[in-house]
């Protein structure tokens, strides 16, 4: 499957910067949402024209009205459709011939319904705009806002009461209300640049969305809500414009859970997809993921105002010790570091602070600030020119509307002129005002209302600046050996499966087939005791499960004891099964086991795992995943993400493992399931047992199709 090029820049902005706009299908009603959307034109210094033809030659809503599309000026740059579904290809094709330089469309009733001749109607609408070379946004969308030109292109009221700067931050949404409940920050001076929803997607996605926002200069992050993609290979290619532009993405995903996965497709008819492999699509395209919509623009915001971090310590500073432990506790379960002050920034503290207070970190500045702005001007620039702290997070306990502000104020030039961010962990109940206003209006503080979503971002604001290790690549000798695989709908049991892993590069365990115990025998003779024995057969994925693997077997007697027990194990647990005999390889020393898998995601291809493995890997699930294939340097970042990663880095005095050798058998295995491909239903190396001298497989299986 190709992915689709993301659309450029250049080619949308005629539709979402336009210099003249026609809204097609407005009423007298004021409440219409074509005189919605027409009413928040107000404030655009280009043409804007009303389509109805019983106000044509004259003026509906204060603007030049005509009686259809045929009528408009030649070239119009965006036309938004205010009708039902019906009318909207015929629209499309007289907007196109009108040389219009794209459509908004809000009608429903197309794919997301549960009517299949609804998506296939949506899906000529898609062939015909993409052959008429007109792009759509929509359908089922609540439409865009470009607050740098003030184009309210949206049947949302009152857009026209935004009076925010434009700057800042992009928001991006497949749900049309959730993207201006985003959007609506800016009645309080949060600073943004664009918001567009995506709705269906029927043409343009939320990648070819963010990627415009990308590209303009007022942008400098992204809050983007998703919940699905036709092709989540796209991200990737966002991600990457996005780390060339600087201009990092916060993501948050809809649909996660059963319910929630099936709404959304029955929402925008797109389909939801696993959550992990969403989540390994994330970080595969640098994007930062937050957990819940509140944390979407506050950290996206957060990601717009501030500068790249010069250390990696985090001060507190705050006029309540209650407060200062409440945000030691955060910082310390995100794995923040809060370094004690340095000598020269301790003296300041210790000179300015009661002795009722600490000048510690967390420090405990007191109320006394309240009546000496000195004190804390000395302290709070005494801890931004701290070079241990990154950023400086400061607790307001409590919102007097007379002094608050002035506060807020206050500290801004202090940030401004020390070149790091001050985070604003607004405690009180008092939610709105003058004070947070202020914060909002800074362009060096950024305002958090829970203490646990400031801390994530500034560990998202850390990682997002520390880079991420470089993608892998499918080596010649994976392809070699992904041509070498039989042809055919067929399933590779231990043995073969094994085999192909070492074509591929894998390191193995060597293992002979035994049809009779005294076969098993001169098997184990050949390969030196101990030695295991495995039930041999293509229907029985799970050995353990019908007592077929037997340890540790010392010698012959052992052994034919061994081969008549994993018989009897078969005929009992699985009688019909095909038993070809028992696998026979040498005992391997004793180690931390993993187990790796791959699996075609239909959103983001072949996607790999990894986790703690043996018996007790669908118990523990301890996994990371990430889309194949990955190099070296991803495959150790994915170890260390895992809980149990300890017992692979010498755990209570055991022998650490070879890492570099584990993450280049682990990229090994990842190029060989992308070399594969599509034909790739599952293959898994359970365990991967990881030895001094390196990490061997010890079983394996792979599901391929024809």
């Amino acid at each position: 499957m190709t992915t689709t090029p993301i659309r450029s820049a250049e080619s949308l902005r005629r539709l979402l910067a336009p210099r003249s706009v026609a809204v097609v299908g407005v009423s007298a009603e004021a409440t219409s949402f074509g005189a919605r959307t027409i009413a928040n034109l107000r404030g655009f210094a280009g043409d804007v024209f009303a389509v109805n033809p019983k106000y044509a030659g004259g003026e509906l809503h204060g603007y030049p009205c005509v009686g259809s599309i045929d009528d408009l000026p030649v070239a119009i740059d965006s036309v938004v459709l205010c009708m039902p579904r019906p009318g909207v290809l015929p629209s499309l094709e007289m907007a196109a011939a009108r040389g219009v330089g794209g459509l908004t469309i809000y009608a429903s009733g197309f794919g997301e319904t549960d009517l299949p001749e609804r998506a296939v109607e949506e899906e000529a609408l898609r062939l015909r705009a993409r052959a008429l070379g007109v792009p759509l946004l929509g359908v089922n969308c609540l439409g865009f806002v470009n607050h740098v030109t003030r184009v309210g292109a949206t049947f949302m009221p009152d857009y026209y009461k935004m009076t925010a700067p434009a700057g800042g931050v992009g928001v991006v949404s497949q749900s049309g209300a959730l993207g201006y409940a985003l959007m609506q920050a800016a009645e309080r001076g949060f600073a943004m640049c664009h918001m567009a929803t995506a709705g269906n997607s029927t043409d343009l996605d939320i990648c070819d969305l963010a990627a415009f926002q990308l590209a303009m200069p007022e942008c400098r992050s992204i809050a983007l809500a998703v919940e699905g993609l036709r092709d989540g290979r796209r991200l990737i290619e966002l991600g990457e414009m996005a780390r060339a532009a600087g201009k990092p993405i916060v993501v948050l995903k809809l649909g996660r859970g059963e319910t929630g996965a099936r709404a959304a497709m029955s929402h925008t008819g797109s389909m939801a997809g696993a959550t992990a492999a969403w989540s390994a699509a994330f970080r595969r395209a640098g994007m930062l993921e937050v957990e819940d919509f509140d944390a979407l623009l506050e950290t996206a915001g957060f990601m717009a105002k501030a500068p790249p971090p010069r250390a990696r310590g985090v001060g507190i500073a705050t006029p309540s010790g209650g407060a200062g432990i409440l945000a030691a506790d955060h910082a310390e379960y995100q794995g923040l570091a809060l370094p004690q002050p340095a000598p020269a920034t301790e003296a300041v503290l210790r000179s300015a602070i009661p002795d009722f207070g600490s000048p510690r970190n967390p420090c405990d500045l007191t109320a006394q600030v309240a009546t000496n702005p000195a004190m804390f001007d000395a302290c709070m620039n005494a801890m931004l020119a701290d070079p241990q702290y990154a950023v400086v997070v400061m607790p307001v306990v409590y919102h007097n509307p007379a002094t608050t502000p002035l506060r807020m104020a206050a500290m801004a030039p202090l940030a401004a002129a020390a070149g790091k961010p001050i985070c604003i962990a607004w405690i009180p109940e008092s939610l709105e005002g003058a004070g947070p206003v202020a914060v909002d209006a800074s362009g060096s503080l950024s305002l958090f209302r829970s203490m646990r979503r400031l801390m994530k971002a500034i560990a998202l604001w850390l990682q997002w600046h520390d880079g991420q290790p470089t993608a892998g690549a499918i080596t010649d000798q994976a392809r070699a050996a992904a041509a070498g695989l039989p042809p055919g709908d067929i399933t590779l049991m231990e043995a073969e499966a094994k085999q192909a892993f070492a074509a591929a590069g894998l390191p193995a365990m060597p293992d002979a087939r035994a049809a009779t115990a005294a076969a098993a025998v001169a098997a184990a003779d050949r390969l030196g005791y101990p030695v295991v024995l495995k039930l041999d057969s293509p229907d029985v994925a799970h050995k353990t499960e019908v007592g077929g693997v037997a340890l540790n077997l010392a010698d012959a007697a052992a052994t034919t004891a061994a081969f008549a027990a994993i018989m009897d194990g078969a005929r009992r647990h699985a009688p019909t099964a095909r038993v070809d005999g028992v696998l026979v390889q040498r005992m391997a020393a004793r180690g931390p086991e993993l187990i790796l898998g791959a699996r075609q995601d239909p959103q983001f291809g072949t996607t790999l795992l990894v986790g703690l493995g043996g018996v007790q890997a669908e118990l523990w699930k301890d996994v990371a995943l990430d889309i194949a294939p990955v190099s070296a340097a991803r495959a150790e970042a994915m170890l260390r993400s895992l809980k149990s990663f300890p017992l692979l880095d010498g755990f209570r005095g055991a022998a650490k493992v070879d890492l570099a050798a584990l993450a280049e058998a682990i990229a090994c295995f990842s190029a060989f399931a992308a070399a594969i491909g599509p034909r790739l239903e599952e293959m898994e190396i359970n365990p991967l047992v990881c030895l001094p001298d390196g990490p061997v497989a010890l079983d394996g299986l792979m599901r391929l199709n024809a």
